[in-house]
């Protein structure tokens, strides 16, 4: 993790265990630290074995079965151990580690927005125009894609009778084929303008609401950003055998669902690595390009000459190297 200066100091989040024998064991992480050491612990895995238990099967078909594409499943619920996903993983970081920035409109208009200039009915359009830009460099968004993208990004927390009703109406169907079509069946893609795409549209209406507080105006970019970061809310993890935890009274088992609330742990500890699991197997590769983006959007909003100088430089560096990729 960083050491940050203007990281705040971390107050140990004692985990939270509900335990019923051989029926219930969910096991709730905010901690950082500990965080780290589960996820890094080779045993802690995903995604969730639906022969666990009855609560285990509920999960893996709510997310895995639900939300399998036909190409596959998607990145954030693809196994531990699957080779090709730690591959692609590495690949995926090092070109966007070079693809930082918001070129074009879409840092315009979101910039426009943040400022109060330019009113939207919806600016999750513009986000996952952009997200989507960043695998598939025509991608065009409308509202039936952000609708689509919506409902698979709530899927994971959305009511077991919406989802059920989802299910029989073609609903999710319909979601997910129009979400495939147009991200030209590329599952990172679909990823970027689903689940990570609702995140960044809510970081950037935080934003909007700190350029309208006077208050706000003498933190630095990172400080807004600290505030105004949407982190995921939670992420799960299973056991594949027993673990002996030290900060937990009794050992992990099969029958064990981990939650890591990446959320609380992001607010406790204002730590961006933590927002985006860096420190571990299951890092996100936008770890470099969201946080880019969302400052370009402040600056900009904010008519800052000589950062935007700055920035300029890197979004033309961007968009060299983008139009090389795709070409």
């Amino acid at each position: 993790m960083t050491n940050d200066a203007t990281t705040k100091p971390v107050t140990k989040l004692a985990p939270i265990r509900l335990r019923i024998p051989k029926l219930l064991d969910v096991v709730v992480i905010s901690d950082p630290e500990q965080m780290q050491w589960l996820n890094q612990h080779v045993d802690v895995v995903r995604p969730l074995d639906p022969t666990a238990s009855f609560l285990h099967k509920l999960l893996d078909q709510r997310l895995r079965v639900d939300l399998g594409f036909a190409g596959g499943l998607l990145p954030v619920f693809r196994p531990r151990s699957e080779a090709a996903r730690a591959d692609t993983q590495k690949k995926l970081f090092d070109r966007l580690e070079s693809l930082r920035g918001a070129p074009g409109e879409e840092r315009d208009d979101l910039a426009q927005y943040v400022s109060g200039e330019k009113h939207v009915d919806e600016i999750g359009l513009t986000v996952q125009q952009w997200c989507g830009r960043l695998f598939v460099s025509h991608y065009c968004a409308f509202k039936e894609t952000y609708e689509a993208g919506r409902l698979i990004a709530s899927w994971p927390s959305a009511p077991p009778w919406r989802t059920w009703l989802d299910r029989r109406n073609g609903k999710l169907a319909r979601a997910k084929s129009v979400l495939e079509h147009n991200a030209e069946g590329d599952l990172h893609c679909i990823h970027a303008t689903t689940i990570g795409m609702e995140n960044v549209a809510r970081s950037v209406r935080n934003l909007r609401g700190a350029a309208q507080s006077h208050a706000k105006q003498k933190l630095s970019p990172d400080d807004i950003l600290r505030e105004c970061l949407v982190a995921p809310p939670a992420v799960l993890r299973g056991c594949a055998r027993e673990i002996d935890v030290p900060f937990l009274n009794q050992p992990l088992t099969r029958q064990s669902v981990v939650v890591f609330l990446v959320a609380r742990a992001f607010a406790a500890s204002g730590d961006f690595d933590v927002a985006f699991l860096t420190d571990g197997w299951s890092a996100c590769p936008a770890r470099e390009v969201i946080p880019e983006m969302l400052r370009s959007v402040w600056y900009a909003a904010h008519n800052e000459e000589v950062e935007e100088q700055h920035l300029h430089a890197k979004i033309n560096t961007w968009t060299r190297l983008w139009h090389r990729a795709v070409s």
